[in-house]
Order: C-alpha cells, then structure tokens, then sequence
C-alpha cells in the first residue's frame, strides 16, 4: 500500500493497492451516476463478497459508471469491498 493522487480530483489517497492502478477515491465515488445521470451506488451482495449496484433503490449489476463525465467501472475487489477504476 502506499499514497497516490485520485486520478479525477488529484487529492492524495491514503489508501491505494497496487493491484488497481486506476482506482478512485472515495470522495469521488460518492459522486458516481449511471448513464442516465442518476446516482449509483456499489455494494458486496453479502459479508461473503459478490457485486450489486443500486439505482432509485433498486438492485442491480451495473458496473459503468460516470464521475466528472469521466467513464469509470466498478467492481467487488480481490479480497472484498467494492473498487471503482478508470475505464480502459
């Protein structure tokens, strides 16, 4: 683990893996929409991990999302939680 800048806002990130080079912080995800412009949010289905997304309260698998119009993807991280990256 070590510091890197959020590639969206360029703060400092306390936490980062290398395992996701791209990943964003969590100020910036908490501003994430779908491609309609509406929030999303991203969870763990369960405590044993999984993927959904909720829109308006709905649940779904969503994993394109939208930050400062940049195209980001979210996905369950390798040992849980959710990450959210740039779109490649």
């Amino acid at each position: 683990m070590n510091n890197k800048t959020c590639p969206i806002c360029k703060k400092v990130m306390i936490y980062y893996y290398e395992r996701y080079p791209t990943m964003i912080c969590n100020e910036c995800i908490e501003k994430a929409v779908n491609k309609n412009g509406e929030n999303i949010k991203f969870y763990n289905k369960d405590h044993t991990g999984g993927f959904i997304s909720v829109v308006n309260d709905t649940i779904g698998e969503d994993h394109e999302c939208y930050i400062n119009n940049i195209k980001c993807f979210a996905d369950e991280a390798r040992f849980g939680g959710i990450v959210v990256q740039l779109s490649e």
